[in-house]
């Protein structure tokens, strides 16, 4: 799998950059307004402490959590998504909560999970109005966005799914009698708190929260492509931010790369030229998107593994 995606990556980074005129690509990134690039770390760090503050509405069905304790472990868990293959940031995450805050790791997991389809099934409704209202866009963006779609679906049907069968899932375990009691007895429980964090989302007065700082969180991210696009000297509406961005989130949901390299630099020349960008502007606004992202992941990233390192070790 590994060597696959380094493949794919390759050839997408292959294929973004074909034609590229360096000295222009420079320039490009030369003339940028790095105060408005600047501003950007600050607008991204309010961004995802919103991001933490979501995850809690969930997470507070199983007790209350400190807010700065909840962001410390999402940021922990998204700098596991910058460095680590397949996701894994998810797991960190969830370790980082359940040891922190005494939450079970499965109830953690399946918060995250509802919490990501949530954010997907989002991208894929607003970059479909933004492809709806602006009209002509090429078939084959519609069509990329029409299949995952179906996906996305498929992940809300499993969600319910699982709400609708409840108890009736961690029965099933008990049916293998073949295996240890021990084991069944763990499955079950695992079980058991993965459905209560699948469900989470269900009460209305997390729900309404919920899916308002959703709506914000993705309005926030909107504005900002449009400010740095701005400080190319490029013009992005909202609605090209908003299917911009629909199409990262897509890409970003497939295995890739460390910061998705290739992935996002394809995706940027595929989705942006359309918009009147230059194969050059489009690299450059990616490229500010990658770094900018990864500083203020690896700064509050480290700082919370820190943090939780630090408690680990007043506790021993």
């Amino acid at each position: 799998m590994l060597l696959v995606v380094l493949l794919a990556s390759a050839v997408l980074l292959l294929l973004a950059l074909r034609g590229l005129d360096w000295a222009r690509f420079f320039d490009t990134l030369a003339g940028a307004n790095y105060y408005y690039v600047g501003g950007m770390l600050v607008w991204s760090s309010c961004a995802y402490y919103l991001r933490a503050i979501r995850w809690r509405i969930l997470l507070s069905a199983g007790g209350h959590l400190s807010p700065l304790g909840v962001f410390w472990a999402n940021m922990a868990g998204y700098l596991g998504n910058q460095i680590l293959p397949a996701r894994a940031g998810e797991v960190v995450r969830a370790a980082h909560i359940a040891r922190r805050e005494h939450v079970p790791m499965a109830f953690a997991l399946a918060a995250g999970v509802t919490e990501r389809v949530t954010d997907l099934f989002t991208l894929v409704v607003i970059g479909a109005l933004s492809l709806f209202v602006m009209g002509d866009i090429p078939p084959s963006m519609k069509d990329a966005l029409g299949y995952f779609g179906v996906v996305v679906f498929g992940a809300l049907a499993f969600i319910l799914a699982t709400l609708s069968l409840g108890t009736r899932t961690v029965r099933f375990v008990n049916l293998f009698a073949f295996l240890p009691q021990s084991f069944r007895d763990r499955a079950g429980d695992f079980l058991r708190h993965f459905i209560d964090g699948i469900g989470s989302v269900s009460h209305p007065k997390r729900a309404a929260p919920f899916i308002a700082l959703t709506g914000l969180i993705w309005l926030l991210d909107g504005a900002g492509m449009v400010i740095l696009a701005a400080s190319l000297g490029e013009t992005l509406t909202l609605r090209q931010s908003f299917v911009f961005i629909a199409a990262l989130g897509v890409s970003s949901a497939l295995p890739s790369t460390p910061g998705y390299v290739g992935v996002y630099q394809f995706v940027a020349v595929t989705t942006l030229v359309p918009f009147s960008f230059s194969q050059e502007s489009a690299l450059a606004l990616i490229l500010f998107v990658q770094i900018l992202n990864f500083i203020v992941v690896a700064f509050w990233g480290v700082l919370g593994l820190w943090v939780g390192l630090r408690e680990s070790a007043n506790r021993r």
